[in-house]
């Protein structure tokens, strides 16, 4: 069945919410044009990696980016639709039971010939580029790839795609505990039995084991300090893809260490 049918009229406005605050209009057009900007913003405000640089717990990012991209597959679902609600345009509070209309499929376009594609994806990124050099950075300290992003040297799916590389090749938290004596291999099951039937997979391994008192603070600092001198730098990321080269990347941590030095 389509996921676009199965979404209730409460589930859009929920999820719009989250996304553009209490405003959210479902039956307007605005929304739509905007969402993947929107979603964008509101991933990187809330991504767990940034819980230091924020001052924030990582648990409780993570609880909101996993809320933000859970409003985003909602609205996404439906904004593809030449009608958010369906039924002709009518109000959402016109259908306090009813359900999303699915959206109309368009035909699938024929696949453009391989020049074609490569033209049309160098023009995409000499726009992104323009346009990320007229709008201004964001008025707090970044990390490399959040900066490679606004400033137009990377698409949004090479920032996604480095961060699941990153984490993908880390070090498990868990082992390391497991390695420094902290935790013993019957603990690290307890704790992973425990999470899974909390319903509490989204919050990270060693918040929930300091939560439930299998760790100190001390322990869990010590443990994410040496996962992050194990972890590779997501910089490689983008070399080894051939996004960048080194002069690039170099050009980069300049410019990102001017920008960060005026927001210590």
């Amino acid at each position: 069945m389509d996921t676009a049918a199965q979404i209730s009229v409460g589930d859009l406005v929920r999820a719009g919410r989250v996304l553009f605050g209490r405003s959210f209009a479902p039956d307007g057009a605005g929304w739509r044009v905007a969402l993947r900007d929107v979603y964008r913003r509101r991933a990187l405000e809330t991504h767990p990696d940034r819980a230091r640089a924020l001052g924030r717990p990582e648990a409780e990012l993570a609880r909101e980016f996993h809320a933000v991209t859970e409003a985003y597959r909602v609205l996404a679902a439906v904004a593809v639709g030449p009608c958010a609600l369906g039924g002709g345009g009518r109000r959402a509070t016109e259908r306090p039971h009813g359900s999303v209309s699915p959206p109309r499929t368009a035909p699938r376009p024929a696949a453009a010939p391989r020049a074609a594609r490569h033209e049309a994806a160098a023009r995409e990124t000499a726009a992104r580029q323009a346009r990320a050099a007229r709008a201004p950075l964001p008025r707090r300290r970044l990390r490399l790839a959040e900066y490679l992003y606004y400033t137009g040297r990377i698409p949004w799916s090479a920032f996604v795609a480095a961060i699941a590389w990153q984490r993908a090749q880390r070090p498990q938290l868990s082992r390391i505990a497991v390695d420094l004596g902290f935790l013993a291999q019957a603990d690290v099951a307890a704790i992973l039995a425990s999470r899974r039937a909390e319903g509490a997979m989204h919050e990270p391994f060693g918040e929930y084991a300091l939560r439930r008192g299998f760790l100190t603070r001390l322990e869990l600092l010590t443990a994410l300090g040496r996962q992050g001198r194990h972890q590779r730098r997501i910089g490689e990321y983008f070399a080894e893809s051939g996004l960048l080269d080194a002069g690039m990347l170099d050009e980069a941590h300049a410019e990102l260490f001017s920008h960060n030095a005026r927001f210590r």
